[in-house]
């Protein structure tokens, strides 16, 4: 039987980027019907280093055809260069596994290993989409700062955090506007108006400028995980 296995690397001691990955491969995992085998997790700095890249051998070794690994983001799999990423991702779908990376949505099946353009192709959708995600959430937390040193409040108030129908599929938005895809055209495929969509990205900025002025803000955390924290802190 298929076994799903989900891998977390963390680049310091900080517990809350590792709560954020972990939150981000469950949200997925619940959403597909996955149930976690086993979870990896490591933090990379100094000594642990060798710990955690012997950790990921370990699980390599462990996969069976059929297994999925699921991680966060597609830089979870390498720290040092695009080429030890790549050597990974080819030894778990030569191990015939999956990769679901779970931040963006994207899929690596060992059937991408006999097509190298659909291979490199998919790979790149992965960095791209992470990029796009990471720019778009560094931008939203550099206006919370320029905003709290003017003394302006960081969105609209606690009262006005409510879900959105938007908000289980922003994964999807994010890698289509990765894509270039027009804004009119992403509307067009999620059945709403193009200034609800935009409406929404703007909210999710503004929530993220929040989250990030209060201290609750990590890297890799759904819109729908952030609107939760949210609502338990005081809104500055």
């Amino acid at each position: 039987m298929a076994k799903n296995y989900a891998y977390i690397r963390i680049s310091d001691a900080r517990k809350q980027h590792s709560k954020g990955q972990r939150h981000c491969i469950s949200q997925y995992a619940s959403k597909h019907g996955l149930f976690i085998y086993k979870w990896y997790e490591y933090q990379l700095s100094g000594a642990s280093t060798n710990k955690a890249q012997r950790g990921l051998i370990e699980l390599i070794e462990r996969l069976a055809p059929g297994d999925r690994v699921l991680v966060n983001d597609i830089e979870r799999l390498g720290r040092d260069s695009i080429s030890d990423i790549m050597e990974v991702t080819t030894r778990i779908i030569n191990a015939g596994a999956e990769i679901h990376f779970c931040l963006t949505g994207d899929t690596l099946t060992p059937s991408h290993k006999n097509d190298v353009g659909q291979f490199f192709i998919q790979i790149g959708r992965a960095f791209a989409a992470q990029d796009f995600s990471k720019q778009r959430s560094l931008k939203a937390k550099a206006a919370a700062v320029r905003r709290k040193a003017s003394n302006l409040p960081a969105g609209r108030a606690k009262g006005a955090i409510i879900k959105s129908r938007l908000d289980e599929r922003e994964n999807q938005i994010l890698f289509w506007l990765s894509q270039d895809v027009f804004k009119s055209e992403i509307a067009r495929r999620l059945n709403c108006s193009p200034t609800a969509l935009i409406k929404w990205l703007d909210r999710r900025d503004e929530l993220i400028c929040q989250a990030s002025t209060n201290g609750v803000y990590e890297n890799g955390l759904s819109i729908g995980e952030i609107k939760r924290r949210l609502k338990g802190v005081k809104i500055e």
